[in-house]
Protein backbone atom coordinates (compact mmCIF):
# COMPACT_ATOMS: atom_id res chain seq x y z
CA UNK A 1 0.00 0.00 0.00
CA UNK A 2 3.07 2.63 0.89
CA UNK A 3 4.39 1.88 -2.70
CA UNK A 4 1.40 2.84 -4.29
CA UNK A 5 0.81 5.72 -2.40
CA UNK A 6 4.20 7.01 -2.67
CA UNK A 7 4.83 6.19 -5.99
CA UNK A 8 8.10 4.67 -5.36
CA UNK A 9 9.71 1.41 -4.33
CA UNK A 10 12.33 2.07 -1.85
CA UNK A 11 11.06 4.59 1.21
CA UNK A 12 7.93 1.63 1.78
CA UNK A 13 10.78 -1.07 1.95
CA UNK A 14 12.55 1.19 4.32
CA UNK A 15 9.96 2.22 6.52
CA UNK A 16 8.98 -1.26 6.88
CA UNK A 17 12.27 -2.22 8.31
CA UNK A 18 12.57 0.48 10.02
CA UNK A 19 9.39 -0.55 11.95
CA UNK A 20 9.85 -4.21 12.29
CA UNK A 21 13.38 -3.69 13.08
CA UNK A 22 13.21 -1.31 15.95
CA UNK A 23 9.51 0.19 16.62
CA UNK A 24 8.04 -2.73 17.01
CA UNK A 25 10.99 -4.66 18.63
CA UNK A 26 11.32 -1.31 21.19
CA UNK A 27 7.53 -1.62 21.98
CA UNK A 28 7.45 -5.86 22.75
CA UNK A 29 10.76 -5.39 24.67
CA UNK A 30 10.39 -2.77 26.23
CA UNK A 31 7.31 -0.62 26.18
CA UNK A 32 5.18 -3.29 26.93
CA UNK A 33 6.07 -5.37 30.42
CA UNK A 34 5.97 -1.35 31.33
CA UNK A 35 2.30 -0.04 29.95
CA UNK A 36 -0.40 -2.67 30.38
CA UNK A 37 -2.16 -0.48 27.12
CA UNK A 38 0.58 -1.05 25.13
CA UNK A 39 0.61 -4.60 25.85
CA UNK A 40 -2.62 -4.69 25.00
CA UNK A 41 -2.19 -2.78 21.64
CA UNK A 42 0.35 -5.25 20.33
CA UNK A 43 -2.69 -7.97 19.94
CA UNK A 44 -3.49 -5.63 16.68
CA UNK A 45 -0.54 -5.54 15.01
CA UNK A 46 0.65 -7.31 12.49
CA UNK A 47 4.08 -8.91 13.67
CA UNK A 48 2.95 -10.34 16.85
CA UNK A 49 0.08 -11.62 15.25
CA UNK A 50 2.31 -13.40 12.63
CA UNK A 51 4.93 -14.66 15.50
CA UNK A 52 1.61 -16.09 17.18
CA UNK A 53 0.63 -17.79 13.96
CA UNK A 54 3.86 -19.51 12.95
CA UNK A 55 3.91 -20.33 17.13
CA UNK A 56 0.48 -21.90 16.51
CA UNK A 57 2.19 -23.92 13.15
CA UNK A 58 4.70 -25.18 15.89
CA UNK A 59 8.03 -23.48 14.83
CA UNK A 60 10.57 -22.98 17.42
CA UNK A 61 9.77 -20.87 20.25
CA UNK A 62 13.44 -19.92 20.45
CA UNK A 63 13.00 -18.37 17.26
CA UNK A 64 12.49 -14.24 18.09
CA UNK A 65 9.24 -13.10 17.20
CA UNK A 66 7.68 -16.21 17.34
CA UNK A 67 6.11 -16.11 20.79
CA UNK A 68 2.45 -17.31 21.19
CA UNK A 69 0.70 -13.92 22.67
CA UNK A 70 -2.87 -14.65 20.85
CA UNK A 71 -4.42 -17.96 19.33
CA UNK A 72 -3.99 -18.67 16.40
CA UNK A 73 -7.91 -18.01 15.25
CA UNK A 74 -6.89 -14.07 15.97
CA UNK A 75 -4.00 -13.95 14.22
CA UNK A 76 -5.20 -15.20 11.46
CA UNK A 77 -8.45 -12.58 11.68
CA UNK A 78 -5.97 -9.93 12.19
CA UNK A 79 -3.87 -10.91 9.31
CA UNK A 80 -6.21 -11.19 7.17
CA UNK A 81 -7.77 -7.95 8.17
CA UNK A 82 -4.78 -6.34 7.53
CA UNK A 83 -4.48 -8.06 3.89
CA UNK A 84 -7.40 -6.54 2.91
CA UNK A 85 -7.69 -3.54 3.92
CA UNK A 86 -3.70 -2.72 2.08
CA UNK A 87 -5.30 -4.16 -1.22
CA UNK A 88 -8.19 -2.44 -0.57
CA UNK A 89 -6.56 1.07 0.20
CA UNK A 90 -4.03 0.42 -2.72
CA UNK A 91 -6.63 -0.66 -5.41
CA UNK A 92 -8.65 2.44 -4.43
CA UNK A 93 -5.10 4.75 -4.68
CA UNK A 94 -4.36 3.17 -7.71
CA UNK A 95 -7.90 4.07 -9.44
CA UNK A 96 -8.04 7.83 -8.44
CA UNK A 97 -4.70 8.25 -10.14
CA UNK A 98 -5.21 6.56 -13.10
CA UNK A 99 -5.46 8.57 -16.09
CA UNK A 100 -7.16 6.92 -18.40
Amino acid sequence: MLAVALRSVSLPIGLGLVWLLAVQTLLAAIAAPLLDWIAEMQKGLPGPNAGSLVAAMGANQQTPGVEQLVGSGQATMVIAAYLVAFCAIGGWLLHRRDIT
